[in-house]
């Protein structure tokens, strides 16, 4: 398989690390704004604009009909700039569960339409968690009872996000807030086949790696021009063994993580019959090369890049933060196991 990007998706993928640059760098992160406030709504409006909220969407439907590596493109951009936003729940989980539902959703059909057009910003949460992500931070949570139980009906709910008490977690970027599910909730049961659900769910586990690795490389960047910048005994302190082998070893877990989340992007979309495996992978190594390369970037910095005014935790709490919702790397290396027996 051809892992080099087209001129197209190059085009995609420079256009939204420029955007995001521009729009949302980590001083705006910092801020963890709500979505009360007008510059999250504008940003959200254009990101709209730009088409990445129908980026799944057949183009009969006004969708761009793309796939996952061009989702992938748009997440690792947003996540080397710590998008506070839920992109990956409204322009990926929502709408694969909706091209596969039959036409008896008129609601959630309508919710998804006022998201394309970047009217609303919606994250979907489980009903099992104890904490929810993006509280405050966007219009509406979609609580959902099956989400990782393909046993259990898929049956979800809508709750504004106003409703939350938010306040700041591990990650200072991101507002949480504890879950609480109340009991006048209209559930609706959404009839999609587990094949299908198996596809979203793994689609918007792949997004979250595709963030990974984003915040990943933006860390090891930073890392990088600290270490020719810094002169110590004449010398940039890159060119010590010390550091030099750090970051090639933190770039080469990085590197091997990008790669394995485009092969398992284009096995969902090809339904390839490796495609769990694949996700596993990507899972694993997206995990492992992003708290690698993070921590790596904070001993490059020395004792400055310990300090809450340096950017760098900043990129490790939300690795973490990403790790522990995906469940950690030994979840993903047991799920390789396990297949890789079978």
């Amino acid at each position: 398989m051809d892992f080099a990007l087209n001129a197209e998706q190059q085009m995609l993928h420079e256009s939204a690390t420029r955007f995001f640059a521009d729009r949302h760098p980590l001083a705006r992160a910092r801020q963890a704004l709500p979505w009360s406030d007008p510059a999250q709504r504008q940003l959200w409006r254009d990101m709209a604009e730009m088409g990445w909220m129908s980026l799944l969407g057949p183009e009969e439907q006004g969708g761009l009909g793309l796939g996952l590596t061009e989702a992938h493109l748009i997440a690792e951009a947003a996540g080397a700039r710590l998008l506070n936003l839920p992109w990956a729940a409204s322009a990926v989980l929502l709408p694969l569960w909706l091209r596969a539902a039959p036409d008896d959703a008129p609601a959630l059909r309508e919710l998804a339409r006022s998201v394309a057009a970047g009217e609303r910003a919606v994250h979907c949460v489980s009903a099992r968690d104890r904490v929810w992500d993006h509280a405050s931070q966007c219009t509406d949570l979609v609580v959902v009872r099956g989400l990782d139980d393909e046993s259990q009906s898929l049956e979800l709910a809508v709750l504004p996000a106003s409703a939350a008490d938010a306040q700041a977690g591990l990650d200072p970027t991101l507002m949480q807030a504890a879950a609480a599910v109340p009991s006048s909730l209209h559930w609706q049961t959404l009839a999609v086949p587990a094949k299908a659900r198996a596809h979203a769910r793994a689609a918007s586990r792949l997004m979250r790696c595709a963030e990974l690795i984003g915040l990943a490389q933006a860390a090891l960047a930073l890392g990088s021009n600290h270490a020719i910048e810094r002169v110590q005994f004449g010398k940039p302190i890159g060119s010590y063994q010390a550091i030099k082998h750090q970051l090639a070893n933190a770039w080469m877990a990085v590197d091997n993580a990008r790669l394995a989340a485009l092969y398992a992007g284009a096995a969902l979309d090809g339904h390839l019959p490796d495609a769990r495996f694949a996700c596993a992978a990507a899972e694993f190594t997206a995990i492992e090369g992003a708290l690698q390369a993070t921590r790596s970037a904070i001993q490059v910095c020395g004792g400055m890049g310990f300090t809450w005014e340096h950017d760098a935790h900043l990129y490790l709490k939300r690795a973490q933060h990403l790790a522990a919702r995906l469940g950690g790397a030994s979840r993903a290396l047991t799920q390789v196991e396990e297949l890789v027996l079978a």
